[in-house]
């Protein structure tokens, strides 16, 4: 008797949150939504935040603007979509240092794994090793000697200590027993200015953040991190996700929203972003910053998410680096 009135009353519980969610599509929105961009403007991750928001726009009607929040490991962003409703009309462009990395980084990060429910994985991050274009490496197996014959000598620079770039990087030194020296920057414009300049040897980056310095023939990519090649770098060597000394890093920018949203309402954002990805602007500019749109589903979105935060941890580990 007791399992039958459990159940009924499960059956009830759901039969009420069906018209209610419905009812929350039905009024939505109601009023400007905000895509919060935990980067300064003008990033490829603004880039892309600021393409979503006007895909919302076209389709709503209602006007999406972007709000950059940068600094802070991406924390400040977090914390003030997290002050807003979970209704809908708050998104957040998050990176895998967000979702992913910050868990295994922070003694006391401010918000949980499941604070956050996913839209999409909206596009990958393909990075790549670059040099300044000057002929001193032919290619990258080229450069890969050099480090064996010149231990201790290398430099290799970086855009942030922790990120998915980071990890990667130390990973791919411990298991091929390379001595080279990391160095952090903060953000690619001072690192690839210093790449050009030789005061750094390689620098590891976004391909879009970089990819204008490649086209200008100021640097050169010897290494896509990842097992696709880019049709514009053909030379660039590429790398298996296979073989562990092989140096891969997969990075993703999804956009999410605050626990608590209704299903619909991401449901729907995330149908109007797959129709907005077949536009011509839309491609454009993915291929501008050689970026691939992925496009997960919320369901399947989330399970890859939770996915990516365990090899993080393996990662993190790996690095040695301590929580903050």
């Amino acid at each position: 008797m007791i399992k039958k009135i459990g159940l009924g009353l499960v059956m009830a519980g759901a039969a009420l949150l069906a018209p209610a969610q419905a009812a929350a599509l039905d009024d939505w929105p109601d009023r400007n939504i905000t895509v919060v961009v935990p980067y300064p403007p003008g990033g490829s991750a603004d880039i892309m935040g600021r393409l979503v928001a006007k895909v919302i726009t076209d389709a709503t009607g209602t006007t999406a603007i972007v709000e950059n929040i940068s600094g802070g490991a991406t924390i400040p962003g977090a914390r003030a979509v997290l002050r807003e409703p979970s209704d809908g009309h708050t998104f957040f462009m998050a990176s895998d240092n967000t979702l992913n990395v910050n868990h295994h980084l922070f003694e006391e990060l401010p918000y949980a794994e499941d604070d956050f429910v996913p839209v999409t994985v909206l596009n990958n991050y393909p990075h790549w090793l670059i040099v300044k274009n000057d002929d001193r490496f032919a290619d990258f197996e080229a450069f890969k000697q050099y480090i064996v014959d010149h231990p201790g000598e290398v430099s290799i620079s970086i855009n942030t200590i922790g990120g998915a770039a980071h990890l990667a990087l130390e990973k791919w030194r411990q298991e091929n027993d390379f001595d080279f020296e990391i160095i952090p920057y903060r953000g690619s414009p001072p690192a690839v200015q210093d790449l050009i300049a030789g005061v750094t040897d390689a620098h590891i980056d976004v391909a879009g953040s970089s990819i204008s310095h490649a086209r200008n023939e100021a640097v050169n990519p010897l290494a896509v991190l990842q097992d696709t090649p880019l049709d514009e770098f053909p030379d660039a060597a590429t790398q298996s996700f296979d073989n562990e000394k092989d140096f891969v890093i997969r990075s993703n920018l999804s956009i999410v929203a605050k626990k608590g949203t209704p299903d619909e309402i991401l449901a729907k954002v995330y149908e109007i972003v797959k129709e907005g990805a077949t536009t011509e602007e839309f491609i454009n500019t993915l291929n501008t910053l050689a970026y691939e749109a992925v496009l997960m589903e919320p369901a399947e979105a989330n399970e890859f998410i939770q996915s990516e935060t365990e090899r993080y941890r393996d990662l993190v580990e790996l690095s040695g680096l301590e929580k903050q």
